[in-house]
């Protein structure tokens, strides 16, 4: 509230406060929040230290991690085709392969088929101060373990020692048990109650090196096993279809060592290349030796039909079955021929199924290619294959999730539940096949039967017409027989004709660069956590921060009528012992912010009588002293009689800045030991004297309201045109309240960016509870450079050049 604006009047307004002050700034204020910037820089500056430096020392001992991949395209085509596609009922496989052979490279039990493969029963490291390096391929020694070892000290790391190139020792602990130690010689079996150790040299200089090395690092080695190996592992292998119209797979290992990595790629794709070219072999097999025992069946009952018609022959030699059977042929013609080759396979179908229901009731892994290969010289065999194929996968499912779970998982008993509907729905389906195929057979039977009763001659017996159809059954078992030594030789192209047509098209070479720790991801990661801290340390702080900033905060947090008297700036030049600065520098800013309250006084009261002007705050630090001193020199200036009374007598300072002798003062002076003459004390400045607070006496505030006290100031005023008392602060003491009431000016100091937002509660209650409408406010302390946008020579008086914070404070008291 500007004091010169003549619409102002004196209000007394409402008793108390409407409303608390915020505790949180609820509006953003840009040049407060550079402020807190400019004052936690320091702060700042440290969190980026730590996380830099943090990140920098993360790079230089985080265990490295490398990614290799390589790319195989899978196709399942056999060459033999290309000799047997105009042969009617070859079975061709199945070249839509790739999701099968994905989940395949991703099982543990191939895992473990992979890592058999390659060198890593054993793993050697070395062990440093922050972090342990695998040695895969370059160890100077390897260490050779039986079958008692493999079992019974897996995963458990034995440090070795070279004392010579002859040995050394082996040094674990197993459990919780004891260390053990234990004496080795290269190339000897060393016996440990846990098993066998032979460790052999494959470097000699890099161990001989060693031996002498005091600080060389520790080294240890590891016995795996491939099941540990394979779970290990799961997580880190990464098997993708790359390209589906293509067929190629991305097979991706990552590994601390970037060789190992890559080694484990291309082992991965070469051993899914040979186990498909197994598994077609053994699935044509399988299909080979079912054909065999066909043929060797038949092949019996062949010999067997042979034997029985030619004893009936050998009976007959005068040619009567022969009649008999021109005479049935002519008759029905080759109808029964027919029905005997309808007979005869339904014969042979009925076996295949009832071999199939075996084989799926033993087998627990269904190799669904293999048995639809045997089902494709079935007529039926269509109606199982899809039943047969879903089997089949339901079992990779639960050897899937064995390898995570145990038999009472809930998921585990569910797949256990599905594999055996499926097996029930598949035995239904056999067993109405079964069915419908022997209500065939009997109907064909019967056909033939009567056929034969109705067209037979009288004479013919019973007898005749069963070597007649010995005869027929020959004849079929001789055509089926032909046919399976044409099924046989067709596999068997088959077979010879598949060659491993899934071919690795990009292997997986080591380039040693890591995927992590990535080491411009990690140095942007931590320039961004260090700039989100800071950010939300600043966020807090300005959220948090409750001390006035402005003359517009105040006008904006306070209920009462006061006035706005002033500000005064920042001084950060240096401050003479005396602390008068307006008497150094009369035409600096501060000294024109001061003149702006001189002139401004006058409008609150322009009569020439002595005046009394009261100043206090609510706190140490806002810079009581320092404006009075300073105030009371430019008053001097101006040619009017000032003294300064030091009633701060609890915490005196007026002396100090000065620096005279406070031996006497207000103090002695209400007692009465002094008179008001011999109290006064020269500053140097004409126009100019103080009163110090003399000795810190035990009743202060007692002096303060005695009838003394108005005496002093009444014989003051006869001697002096302004009279500046330097109060206690209101805040902690009641001393200074009596002053205020006594003067013409009371004025109330805040100091900008150290008092407090509640401190205006107190000026509130100065107006409202004690009636001081004549309080006004002076800020002190006003960084210009911050708000020079906000302060213009319109509404205060001066001009608002800025300042700069600086290292003097005089702002104590």
């Amino acid at each position: 509230m500007n004091p010169t604006d003549p619409s102002h009047t004196q209000s007394p307004g409402p008793k108390r406060r409407s409303n608390k002050i915020s505790l949180l700034n609820e509006e953003f204020d840009l040049a407060l929040f550079i402020m807190i910037f400019k004052k936690r820089w320091k702060l700042l500056a440290i969190i980026f230290l730590v996380l830099i430096s943090g990140a920098v020392i993360y790079l230089r001992y985080a265990q490295r991690m490398y990614q290799e991949s390589c790319v195989i395209q899978v196709t399942s085509q056999n060459t033999a085709n290309k000799i047997l596609t105009s042969t009617e009922g070859v079975f061709q496989g199945n070249e839509d392969e790739v999701a099968e052979s994905v989940e395949l490279m991703r099982s543990r039990v191939f895992l473990e088929k992979v890592f058999r493969s390659l060198p890593m029963v054993v793993s050697y490291y070395t062990e440093g101060t922050f972090k342990i390096n695998e040695r895969y391929l370059t160890s100077p020694y390897q260490a050779e373990v039986d079958s008692a070892a493999r079992r019974k000290l897996v995963d458990v790391p034995i440090y070795i020692s070279f004392n010579s190139l002859n040995g050394g020792k082996l040094t674990f602990t197993k459990g919780r048990g004891p260390k053990n130690s234990y004496t080795f010689y290269s190339a000897q079996w060393c016996e440990t109650p846990f098993g066998k150790i032979k460790i052999h040299i494959i470097s000699p200089a890099e161990i001989n090196t060693s031996i002498h090395d005091i600080t060389k690092d520790a080294d240890f080695f590891k016995i795996n096993n491939y099941n540990g190996l394979a779970k290990f592992y799961a997580t880190r292998i990464a098997v993708n279809v790359s390209n589906s119209d293509a067929k190629t797979i991305k097979i991706s290992c990552k590994d601390e060592d970037d060789t190992k990595a890559a080694d484990i790629a291309n082992a991965i794709g070469k051993q899914y290349i040979d186990q498909v070219l197994d598994k077609r072999k053994q699935s044509d097999e399988s299909v080979l030796n079912f054909i065999n025992d066909q043929l060797d069946t038949i092949y019996n009952r062949i010999r067997l039909t042979e034997t029985m018609l030619g004893d009936t022959l050998r009976k007959n030699a005068n040619g009567a079955l022969v009649n008999i059977s021109s005479e049935l042929q002519s008759a029905n013609g080759s109808y029964l021929v027919t029905l005997d080759e309808k007979i005869a396979s339904l014969e042979l179908q009925q076996t295949q199924l009832n071999e199939l229901e075996k084989r799926i009731n033993d087998q627990q892994n269904i190799d669904p290619m293999n048995l639809i290969m045997q089902l494709s010289i079935s007529d039926e065999g269509d109606a199982l294959k899809d039943n047969i194929t879903g089997l089949h996968n339901l079992i990779n499912q639960r050897q899937t999730a064995s390898f995570d779970a145990t038999d009472a998982n809930l998921k585990v008993q569910e797949l256990d539940s599905l594999i055996k509907q499926q097996k029930t729905l598949i035995f239904e389906s056999i067993d109405l096949l079964n069915k419908k195929l022997g209500t065939s057979r009997a109907d064909f039977i019967a056909q033939r039967d009567n056929i034969e009763t109705k067209f037979a001659p009288p004479a013919v017996s019973s007898k005749n017409l069963e070597d007649l159809r010995l005869e027929r059954q020959a004849s079929i078992d001789e055509k089926y027989y032909d046919m399976l030594l044409e099924k046989k030789a067709e596999y068997e192209i088959s077979k010879a004709g598949y060659v491993p047509e899934s071919e690795i098209l990009e292997n997986a070479i080591p380039n040693w660069i890591p995927i992590s720790p990535q080491k411009s991801v990690t140095m942007i990661i931590s320039l961004l956590l260090a700039t989100t801290i800071g950010v939300v340390i600043l966020v807090i702080i300005y959220l948090f921060y409750n001390k006035i900033t402005s003359v517009f905060e105040i006008e904006k947090l306070t209920e009462s009528g006061v006035t706005i008297l002033g500000i005064i700036p920042k001084y950060t030049k240096e401050i003479p012992s005396s602390q008068i600065i307006v008497n150094y520098n009369p035409k600096s800013i501060l000294a024109e912010a001061l003149r702006s309250i001189r002139t401004n006084l006058q409008f609150i009261s322009n009569d020439t009588e002595s005046k009394i002007l009261a100043i206090t705050s609510t706190v140490s630090g806002e810079g009581k002293t320092f404006v009075c001193v300073n105030l009371a020199g430019i008053i001097a200036y101006s040619g009017k009689r000032v003294i300064i009374l030091d009633l701060d007598m609890r915490r005196p300072r007026i002396h100090s800045a000065f620096g005279i002798d406070n031996s006497k003062g207000m103090s002695t002076l209400l007692i009465g030991k002094y008179t008001v003459e011999e109290v006064i004390q020269k500053t140097g400045s004409d126009n100019f004297d103080v009163i110090t607070a003399g000795p810190i006496p035990p009743n202060p505030s007692e002096l303060v309201i005695s009838k003394a006290m108005d005496d002093v100031l009444v014989k003051l005023k006869t001697m002096y045109d302004v009279i500046i008392i330097d109060n206690p602060p209101v805040g902690l003491v009641t001393d200074g309240i009596a002053m205020l009431q006594k003067a013409d000016y009371p004025i109330y100091l805040m100091r900008a960016d150290y008092s407090k937002r509640e401190f205006i509660y107190f000026v509130d209650k100065l107006y409202y509870e004690h009636q001081f409408h004549k309080l006004s406010i002076i800020l002190n302390g006003v960084d210009f450079e911050r708000q020079k946008y906000r302060y213009s020579y319109y509404k205060y008086g001066y001009y608002g050049y800025g300042y700069t914070y600086g290292q003097n404070n005089y702002y104590e008291t």
